[in-house]
């Protein structure tokens, strides 16, 4: 099986209780991370941002309540991610985002269509990585700003820090998975994308190879996440 049906069954599973086991793995904070990333761009009047990965809806709503102008287009492989972003959107009074079905590998938007391209903790679980940041950077206008907020893989934090954090990870947070979403494996998988994705300053050149300028990274809560931002 290759890695995006993999992803696709792994969300398929887990969609009905993505955003509870979100609360509980992440203890709250990811909505945190999420406001942060969101506050972090000033989103012009009436600019066309396309979210990736966007299927729960959280940043689009977010980016919605800053700049209520900004014309959304939520794109997610998945459409049960999507049918519950759609729901949460509606929920929130949000009614106008564009909600797109698609691969991030092979977008089906025209060259420089978009003036944002935001995606949060969905970029590791790409296939083809450097494709899909090509593809950022082909249908981002010129100036176009890319907004990436990932886990970091903790390589490089002390030793009794990073123990205490992959005891949670490899054990806490799998038998979580097991008992609120009834799936233990989707949950393990989950867990090792975060370790197998690359390091803050590795994926910064990453985003520099396919043609960004001005790459930054910001770490939060140190260094569990990071925020990526780059220009075309």
């Amino acid at each position: 099986m290759d890695k995006s049906q993999l992803v696709k069954e792994v969300f398929d599973s887990v969609a009905n209780c993505y955003d509870i086991m979100n609360d509980i793995m992440s203890l709250g904070m990811h909505r945190l991370w999420k406001e942060k990333m969101v506050s972090s761009v000033h989103f012009k009047k009436n600019s066309k941002v396309l979210d990736i990965a966007g299927g729960t809806g959280d940043i689009a709503i977010r980016i919605a309540r800053g700049e209520p102008s900004a014309q959304v287009t939520v794109c997610d492989i998945n459409q049960n991610m999507l049918d519950k972003g759609r729901d949460k959107a509606i929920n929130s009074n949000q009614l106008n985002f564009n909600w797109v079905c698609a691969n991030a590998e092979s977008l089906p938007f025209e060259d420089s269509e978009f003036d944002y391209y935001t995606v949060a903790f969905g970029i590791r679980n790409f296939s083809d990585r450097k494709k899909a940041l090509s593809e950022a950077y082909r249908v981002l206008k010129q100036n176009g700003q890319f907004v990436c907020l990932e886990f970091a893989p903790m390589h490089y934090q002390n030793e009794i820090f990073t123990k205490f954090y992959d005891l949670y990870s490899f054990k806490v947070i799998p038998k979580i998975g097991s008992i609120v979403a009834k799936d233990k494996g989707s949950y393990e998988y989950l867990v090792k994308s975060i370790r197998e994705f690359p390091t803050q300053t590795n994926f910064k050149m990453e985003i520099e190879e396919v043609g960004f300028k001005n790459v930054e990274f910001h770490n939060m809560s140190y260094g569990i996440v990071a925020l990526h931002i780059g220009t075309k």
